[in-house]
């Protein structure tokens, strides 16, 4: 560095993004791509084994007819995967907004303490100053044991 310079600011470094209403539009195109493949890999078959049964005791008909089969199962797991990966896009976008409008309604007072997850904390985590009737009835528990 030189005389001058400023130091970056770590925090700037880690910011995250997300635009939900992107989010959900890739999701959407990926369900609707995905929906078009089994139609189109059909359209695979029947050439491949024309074209095949015109070589037939050729091993390029053989082949061929293997190829198809398996170019075809490639583009079906393709589009299976694409299509799920294109759901759980859209429900992540949900997730996205669901936590800013969790939010939101806290700052504007409508919520009391912090804003709660829809899923359970799975490390039972308690934030300072809030309680949980579960971390509560754990902790109860312990110390009656160690009574």
């Amino acid at each position: 560095m030189h005389r001058g310079d400023t130091v970056p600011n770590p925090d700037l470094a880690s910011e995250f993004r997300v635009d939900p209403a992107a989010l959900e539009g890739c999701g959407q195109s990926a369900q609707f791509i995905a929906s078009q493949i089994p139609a189109e890999t059909a359209k695979i078959a029947e050439p491949c084994t024309q074209a095949a049964a015109g070589l037939q005791g050729w091993q390029t008909g053989a082949a061929l007819q293997s190829c198809s089969t398996n170019w075809k199962a490639l583009l079906d797991k393709l589009g299976k995967d694409m299509g799920d990966l294109g759901s759980k896009l859209v429900q992540t976008a949900g997730v996205y907004r669901q936590g800013e409008q969790r939010v939101y309604a806290h700052l504007q007072g409508q919520g009391r303490g912090m804003p709660v997850p829809a899923e359970p904390d799975p490390f039972g985590t308690v934030v300072v100053g809030e309680t949980s009737t579960a971390t509560e009835k754990s902790r109860a528990a312990s110390e009656r044991k160690a009574r």
